[in-house]
């Protein structure tokens, strides 16, 4: 089970359609529970795997929020990002290394990915899934399967 520390005031459902609205897209429901619960923070466990050639891994550094911290703000986020990751996909968090964890906003693809920036196109071109690998079905998956690395 996840636990989520380091949250943030919970957000309202004007604050989520206030930002469906600048984004013009429909946020999942379990990820708009989520906001509403915990409004970003950071889960324990934090591990998560995702598949590419080789089956790979990272962590949750900090869950995205609607407020305004400059580390996990999720407008600013979104808005820093909208160019260079595919379309139709929101950042919802980042790990250590500055990759993103991104999920589809399209109703028949909520699913959630990493996406890998030492890979990511070039200034001008449009963003591919070329550097997106896929982690789970949906958010409420992604949370429920992180898990704590042993070393």
């Amino acid at each position: 089970m996840v636990a989520i520390i380091y949250s943030k005031t919970p957000a309202t459902l004007e604050d989520i359609s206030d930002f469906e609205k600048k984004i013009n897209s429909t946020l999942p429901s379990d990820y708009k529970d989520f906001l509403m619960k915990y409004n970003g923070g950071q889960p324990q466990p934090n591990s998560f795997r995702f598949f590419s050639d080789r089956n790979d891994a990272s962590s949750v550094d900090r869950f995205l929020s609607l407020g305004k911290e400059k580390n996990s703000n999720l407008l600013r986020y979104y808005n820093n990002y909208q160019d260079r990751i595919p379309l139709g996909f929101i950042p919802i968090t980042h790990d250590a290394g500055g990759n993103l964890v991104i999920m589809g906003l399209k109703t028949d693809n909520n699913k959630v990915y990493f996406w890998g920036h030492e890979f990511e196109v070039d200034e001008g071109e449009q963003p591919n899934m070329d550097n997106v690998h896929l982690i789970s079905q949906s958010f409420s998956i992604f949370l429920n399967d992180l898990y704590e690395e042993v070393i």
